[in-house]
């Protein structure tokens, strides 16, 4: 049996999908949610083979860490390439529109519950273009001060340090750093960090040296 959680804010997105999923028998709908914090506390209290969901694209990076042997289905109308590209980097399996069948739902359902990846055709499309598009693009909206907020994470120093490197507060630092990671579509900052690295920020040239924190020397600001 393939046990599956719903997530949709529309009580009638859910009621449609229960009722139509209800005649296959192979796949039962053990829980529902219609927030973000259901959809998590619902998958992991379930454990289930598939979670499908209509909700804010976020949340599916706290799932994905939370319940990494879920796979996750997304069913939805958007499908702007921000939405379609946060939800491959939050590391969905599947992002399926809702004008699918019910034979192409199904069978993406059951695909993603076996861990194959399932896009359809508009969706593919936009994958492919946004791979061959060069990665610095992903830190085009960074404001300057984020961008140097980055490039001070990738280095390593904690946010005490950082804070002192920019003459700013720890807490502004954090607060920069929680909008970083929202940007890039991360949620922890060695995450953040592949995506830089990845993006060029490790062929940056050196800064200022930023003071060791414990007093034994200073260390240089740059990455590599």
């Amino acid at each position: 049996m393939l046990t599956l959680v719903l997530a949709a804010s529309a009580p009638v997105v859910r009621d449609g999908l229960r009722a139509l999923l209800a005649s296959h028998g192979d796949i039962a709908v053990v829980a529902e949610a219609e927030t973000g914090s259901q959809a998590l506390a619902r998958t992991i209290s379930h454990s289930p083979d598939v979670l499908v969901i209509d909700l804010d694209m976020s949340i599916c990076h706290e799932i994905r860490r939370a319940a990494p042997e879920t796979g996750i289905l997304v069913f939805t109308d958007t499908n702007d390439d921000k939405a379609v590209l946060a939800a491959v980097r939050a590391g969905v399996l599947g992002y399926l529109p809702k004008t699918a069948d019910e034979q192409d739902l199904v069978r993406a359902i059951r695909n993603v519950a076996a861990g194959q990846a399932v896009f359809g055709p508009h969706v593919a499309s936009k994958v492919t273009t946004m791979l061959l598009v060069p990665q610095e693009t992903v830190l085009d909206e960074l404001t300057p001060r984020e961008r140097e907020v980055l490039e001070l994470l990738v280095v390593g120093p904690p946010v005490s340090v950082i804070a002192q490197r920019l003459a700013l507060t720890p807490k502004t630092i954090r607060n920069h750093t929680s909008r970083i990671f929202t940007k890039l579509g991360v949620s922890s900052r060695d995450e953040a960090v592949v995506v830089a690295r990845r993006a060029g920020l490790d062929r940056l040239p050196c800064q200022q040296p930023v003071p060791d924190p414990v007093g034994d020397g200073q260390r240089r600001v740059g990455v590599g």
